[in-house]
């Protein structure tokens, strides 16, 4: 019967990830059309003036660059430290660390995505925003919650219980 509840609590859990993590897909989506819709419309009226110095393009792409590179670290880092000693022997510590390390790391790659929105104001080239979204996107995919992941998980939390 415990078994049953934690089946159920880990297809609460995915469920959960699943949806938010495809509203975020869906918001750097967003993300992309405003790009589109404020800078490169036919017609558009640039907000601001599009005279941003190199220097922030470069550094804008930079810490673009490093939350996408930092996501899978972030959330590889708190998986492994999933189960403290203090928990052993329960697993809901193990699905709810879980579930943060991916909705963090899914935030910062999200992050990435409206660095590029950002640049496409301040420069006035939309082509920002796409890259930065297209990159976003493929990460998000690439880092997308996988039930084998949670039983990989489960089984080491599983394997490190004391003896009953």
């Amino acid at each position: 019967m415990v078994v049953e509840r934690q089946e159920v609590s880990v297809e609460e859990q995915l469920g959960f990830l699943y949806v938010v993590c495809a509203a975020m897909i869906l918001g750097v989506g967003a993300f992309a059309v405003m790009a589109w819709v404020l800078v490169d419309r036919p017609g558009a009226t640039p907000l601001v003036p599009a005279d941003a110095p190199v220097w922030l393009t470069g550094f804008g792409l930079l810490v673009a660059v490093a939350l996408l590179l930092a996501a899978p670290l972030l959330h590889r880092r708190l998986l492994d430290r999933s189960v403290a000693p203090e928990d052993r022997g329960r697993l809901a510590p193990a699905l709810e660390n879980y579930r943060l390390a991916t909705l963090l790391a899914f935030v910062l790659r999200e992050g990435a995505a409206m660095i590029g929105l950002m640049l496409a104001l301040a420069t006035g080239q939309a082509l920002w925003a796409y890259a930065l979204a297209a990159a976003t996107v493929v990460a998000m995919f690439w880092g997308w919650p996988r039930r084998e992941e949670v039983a990989s998980l489960l089984g080491r939390a599983a394997v490190e219980m004391p003896p009953a």
